[in-house]
């Protein structure tokens, strides 16, 4: 038998709130008994852990406290987030340099050809975080070619005011180490790294390095971030990445091997997220992190895979080829 569609309508309103009336009630009178002195499988300490990949600027402008970017030059081609400003006399120009590189690991260096007054101004990763009272460590490796003239460092805030300065002096035609130690006189999140000069010549830079003298548990670390991956408690930590392990292609692999020793003898990267890394934050700087934080490490490791497909032939000639130009933007 059909019934008219109002009794059909009426039928319907009168058996949906039934039905969910009946749910609820059953709902109402589940219950659930946990027996504590009958514990069930055991369950690994180790589930819970942490994953950190070097992905927007998170290693380098990151958890790894550099606040010079592109200390090293070999971002590109060009001087990147590197500024020359001339004074009212000067004429001086910049351009990165391979004829004598500090070392066959660091190809490029910058050069100055001096004419005047000038300044070189490094922003670091949006603005560098400097503190009041707190301690800063200048490092740099320069050669002169006829400019002997004194370095003015300076780090100095948004609104102008110098927050910290030094001098450096004795340039000579090879490689030497400067260093510094600068104490902030005041704060500012936006501050900048200058170092200012004058007279005639050619001026190399490379390996231009501002680092904060505190660190976490003094290895090195941003102590803030450091301390937010403390406390999450992980029983281990799995490093350097995911897709950042395997690269675009075969030449930008991750390589550990390159990643290890004295900071400039380490092979820069160009990711697969879009910019070049310093290998700062490094195989043993991990390793480290991970006794810091009282974590097992697990490292993943390159399986001869990269990105898209691609992946290492089996004769090693190959495979030594793309070890060799590993690092280099293609």
């Amino acid at each position: 038998m059909t019934y008219p569609r109002k009794i059909q309508r009426w039928t319907a309103s009168l058996l949906v709130p039934a039905y969910l009336a009946l749910a609820s009630s059953a709902v109402a009178q589940a219950t659930i008994t946990v027996t504590s002195d009958k514990p069930g499988h055991k369950i690994s300490p180790l589930l819970w852990g942490i994953f950190f990949e070097d992905i927007n600027l998170s290693a380098d402008g990151g958890i790894y406290p550099e606040l010079v970017r592109n200390r090293s030059f070999e971002d590109s081609g060009q001087p990147d987030f590197w500024k020359l400003i001339n004074n009212a006399d000067g004429k001086s120009t910049m351009a990165i340099d391979s004829s004598q590189p500090l070392n066959t690991f660091n190809l490029h260096c910058l050069r100055v050809n001096v004419d005047g007054g000038f300044t070189l101004e490094n922003d670091g990763y949006w603005g560098m975080n400097i503190v009041k009272g707190n301690g800063y460590a200048f490092k740099a490796a320069i050669r002169g070619g006829g400019m002997s003239g004194r370095l003015a460092v300076k780090l100095v805030g948004a609104s102008g005011a110098v927050l910290a300065s030094g001098e450096i002096s004795g340039t000579s035609r090879n490689w030497h180490y400067h260093t510094l130690d600068l104490v902030a006189s005041n704060s500012d999140p936006k501050t900048k790294l200058q170092i200012c000069g004058a007279g005639r010549g050619t001026l190399f830079l490379d390996m231009v390095s501002l680092m904060p003298k505190t660190t976490w548990k003094n290895h090195g670390l941003r102590v803030d971030l450091a301390e937010a991956l403390d406390a999450l408690h992980p029983a281990f930590m799995r490093f350097p990445g995911g897709n950042w392990i395997e690269g675009d292609d075969i030449p930008h692999m991750y390589h550990w091997k390159a990643t290890i020793g004295d900071i400039d003898s380490r092979t820069p990267l160009w990711n697969t997220w879009g910019y070049n890394t310093t290998q700062g934050l490094g195989f043993y700087e991990y390793l480290q992190l991970c006794e810091d934080l009282g974590a097992e490490p697990l490292f993943g490791v390159n399986c001869g895979m990269a990105l898209g497909d691609k992946s290492v032939p089996l004769s090693p000639n190959c495979f030594k080829t793309a070890h060799a130009i590993r690092g280099r933007r293609c």
